[in-house]
């Protein structure tokens, strides 16, 4: 048996609502940080606006708009969809970091882990392979 003393129902309850407390704090700093960066979508047009791309919430690609002038290019259009893909994912990427940073401050080093994450192939995100 263990010579610590067995928390009494009123110590645990005491930490069960201020952790309930904290969970709620962050909820509500969650939702002011997604509201005021716009945590619902993200959409990225190429420079010459005849793609797009847009993810959603969870940064999974929901749509992808084609132009039909880009059709005029469509031996490049697969590598340039690629590219605006990538260049869109790291834009969501950027957006959850800064959320993450705002959450949870300097307990952990976002970048860091973000930069795991990122491209490491040369290209980096959102540029066409030549």
């Amino acid at each position: 048996m263990s010579d610590q003393a067995r928390p009494t129902p009123d110590q645990i309850m005491a930490e069960f609502e201020r952790m309930r407390s904290e969970a709620e704090a962050t909820l509500r700093k969650y939702e002011e940080v997604s509201a005021e960066l716009g945590a619902d979508a993200i959409e990225v047009v190429s420079e010459d606006g005849l793609l797009s791309v847009k993810l959603d919430a969870n940064g999974k690609v929901d749509a992808i708009v084609i132009n039909e002038g880009a059709m005029r290019f469509r031996q490049s259009l697969g590598p340039a969809t690629v590219a605006l893909i990538r260049r869109a994912r790291e834009a969501y990427a950027a957006k959850t970091a800064e959320m993450a940073r705002r959450l949870i401050g300097d307990k952990i080093d976002v970048d860091a882990v973000l930069a795991q994450y990122l491209p490491k192939d040369g290209q980096g995100p959102g540029r066409t392979p030549r």
